[in-house]
Parts: C-alpha cells; sequence; structure tokens
C-alpha cells in the first residue's frame, strides 16, 4: 500500500488549500440556495406617475384613472421648475402632460401630438409608461376607428386593458418541493451541489493526482515490483478516501440545514449525489490523468463544471432548453443527475416513480463504470509507453 500512503501524505499536505476550497463552496451553494429558495412571485411595479390634464374632459380623465390603476398618481404642478424638481428628488418617475383638445383629436382619429412628458433620459420607468400610454391610445384609436364613438370606445377599451395576464415564474415553488418530504431548499441544495461538488473534486483531487504522476514519482513507483493494475487501484483507493470526506462534508452541511432530519425523499436524493459524487471523481481522475500540468486544472475545472452545469439544467431549467441542447446533454451524467432531482422536487412533468428514479441513477452510475475503464485504460498505456 505504498502508492495509497504517498497518496494520503501528498493530499495532507494540500489539505489546508483543501478546506479552503470546500469552505468557500459551501458558503456559495448557501448562497444559491438562498437566493433561488426565496418566494419568485411576479408582481408588476408601481411607480409614482403625475398626471397634468390640460384638457379636462371624460376622455382625459378616463386615461388618467387607467393609469392610477397600475401606478400611483402624485398631483403636482403645471409648472416647470416644480416638474424638474420632482424628477430629481424622486418624488415623481414620469410626468404626463396632457394636452388640450385631446379628445377632440382622438375622436377624429388623429394621435400626433396628444402628449408631452417629463421622465428621466432613457430610464426602464419612462419606456415603461410609454408603452402603458402607447397602449392604452392604440386600442382607443382601434376602437374608434371600428365605429365606435368615443364614450363607448373609453369603456370598451377600460374593460379590455383591466384584464390580467397570468404570470407564472417556473421555480421548485411550482412542484411539491414546497413539501415536508422534499423542502424547497433541500431541492435547491442538491441541484445546485452537482456544480460545487463536480468543481470542488477537479480543483483538489486532480492536483493531488497530477503530483503522483510527476516524471521523478512515477520513475520511482515503475522501478518497483508492483503491477500497474495495483497502482492505479490504490491512487484509486485514495482518490474514495478524499472524495468520501468531501461528499460527507456536503451532507452534513445539508443535514444542518434541513433541521437535523432526512425524509425518504431526501435520502433518495443523498443517494442520487452520491453516485454523482462518483461520477466527478472519474472526471476528475481523468482530467489528471490527460492534463498537461497543474496550471492548467483551474481552467479545465471552469469549463467542466460551468459548461456541464449549464447544458444539463443545473443553473437553467430543463424544461426550458432546446430540444438540441438536451440531445446532447442526456450524454453528460450531470443531465441524468438533474433530471432525477427534478422528479424528486416536482418541477418536471415527470411523475415520481421509484423505478424510473433508480433507472436515471443507474446511468450515472454507468457513466462512473465507464470512466474508470478509461482511466484503467490509459494509465496502462501510459505505462507501457515509459
Amino acid at each position: 500500500m505504498q502508492v495509497f500512503k504517498a497518496f494520503l501524505k501528498i493530499a495532507k499536505k494540500n489539505l489546508p488549500m483543501a478546506l479552503l476550497y470546500v469552505g468557500l463552496f459551501l458558503v456559495l451553494l448557501t448562497f444559491f440556495v438562498d437566493s433561488n429558495a426565496k418566494n419568485n412571485n411576479f408582481e408588476a411595479a408601481r411607480l409614482n406617475v403625475s398626471v397634468i390634464d390640460m384638457d379636462n374632459t371624460a376622455a382625459s380623465r378616463a386615461l388618467t384613472e387607467f393609469i392610477g390603476q397600475s401606478h400611483d398618481l402624485v398631483e403636482i404642478e403645471n409648472d416647470k421648475d416644480e416638474i424638474l424638481d420632482a424628477l430629481y428628488y424622486g418624488k415623481s418617475d414620469y410626468v404626463l402632460n396632457i394636452k388640450e383638445g385631446y379628445a377632440e383629436k382622438i375622436s377624429n382619429g388623429n394621435t400626433n401630438g396628444l402628449f408631452t412628458n417629463y421622465k428621466v433620459p432613457d430610464s426602464y420607468t419612462g419606456v415603461f409608461v410609454d408603452n402603458l400610454v402607447n397602449q392604452y391610445v392604440s386600442t382607443l384609436s382601434a376602437y374608434i376607428a371600428g365605429g365606435n364613438s368615443l364614450d363607448e370606445a373609453v369603456t370598451k377599451t377600460a374593460d379590455l386593458l383591466s384584464e390580467e395576464v397570468a404570470v407564472t415564474v417556473h421555480s421548485f415553488s411550482d412542484g411539491e418541493s414546497d413539501n415536508a418530504d422534499y423542502p424547497k431548499r433541500m431541492a435547491y441544495y442538491f441541484q445546485f451541489m452537482s456544480y460545487i461538488v463536480l468543481s470542488v473534486l477537479i480543483t483538489i483531487l486532480s492536483t493531488v493526482i497530477l503530483t503522483m504522476n510527476k516524471k521523478e514519482v512515477r520513475s520511482r513507483t515503475n522501478c518497483s515490483c508492483m503491477t500497474v493494475t495495483s497502482q492505479t487501484a490504490q491512487i484509486i483507493l485514495g482518490s474514495a478516501v478524499i472524495v468520501a470526506v468531501i461528499w460527507v462534508i456536503f451532507i452534513a452541511a445539508a443535514f444542518i440545514m434541513n433541521g437535523g432530519t432526512f425524509t425518504e425523499k431526501c435520502l433518495l436524493a443523498v443517494f442520487n449525489s452520491f453516485v454523482f459524487t462518483i461520477v466527478s471523481a472519474g472526471i476528475a481522475i481523468l482530467i489528471a490523468a490527460l492534463a498537461p500540468k497543474s496550471d492548467s486544472i483551474s481552467v479545465i475545472s471552469n469549463i467542466v463544471s460551468l459548461g456541464m452545469s449549464f447544458l444539463c439544467g443545473v443553473f437553467v431549467d430543463q424544461n426550458l432548453l432546446g430540444e438540441d441542447v438536451l440531445s446532447a446533454a442526456r450524454f453528460l451524467p450531470a443531465y441524468w443527475y438533474v433530471r432525477a432531482n427534478n422528479m424528486l422536487s416536482g418541477l418536471s412533468d415527470e411523475v415520481f416513480n421509484i423505478n424510473s428514479f433508480m433507472s436515471f441513477v443507474g446511468i450515472e452510475a454507468i457513466f462512473a463504470a465507464a470512466l474508470f475503464a478509461i482511466i484503467i485504460l490509459i494509465y496502462k498505456a501510459k505505462h507501457n509507453a515509459q
């Protein structure tokens, strides 16, 4: 077990860096969970809008009333200095001046020169209210052009635009993740854990293995009577110890975050994360076998972990990804990990079924087996080439 002992000694020297990375990523993971587990309900912003009605007709008053349904009306004098002061100090976000003759012009189908306005240039608030006013005028003009009188058009426009459009924000809260059986925080935790664990293992494990693969260390090992299979097995065993410690730390954090208990679905999520952690370890060892030097590990870690996370639905829900992206993602293990987690949380359209869930985890295990088979072949090929 000389290789195994040497592996642990090198890992021990890198322990401070490893603990620093794990700590930083735990903080990052907690931030992801807290920022995404909040209520994501959509709510339109209400602005402070001032309307100066110079026309003072039923039609102009109807427009003012319509604006007041979506925004807070703020009274203001028709004085340029006061208007500019109101905008500057934030008393009002938008000032609309309805010109005299508004009702007469619009009843004749003329929509030019109906208003003047004051707003902060290139601000979203200005565009927001501009669009609202333009929508109202366009709808009102369409009704008048259709043969309705001005009063009829005003009534129909108010009725049409008062209808609320249902807005759905797609999030874990839409599914079963609000249940006590699999809380939303846990659903997010295990979702983002795939990215964090993969990134941590590539950064830490690959660095240790590259140290073991240095020419002087490798040459000394090859001079012994130890077979390449035994050497590789001991490296994998040493990697298993590091992987187990890192995985236990993340699961312990999840256990604490969930109030010191795990439900049945949480335990299934833990099992899913365990299998994916083995896959991540295989990826890290494979990268170490192929990487030319340790300086490139950081770059490779970012490319692999971020790329796989974006393609497989860790950061963007799989239901929102295109078919071409999902077709490519099926050849990556993180896709099956996320799909299994989505089934537990109820976010996906798939109803939870233990057989389907285990099949997804089984596919991850197949990826792990394939990775370790490739790793053994690469190490044998390198040994024979030396």
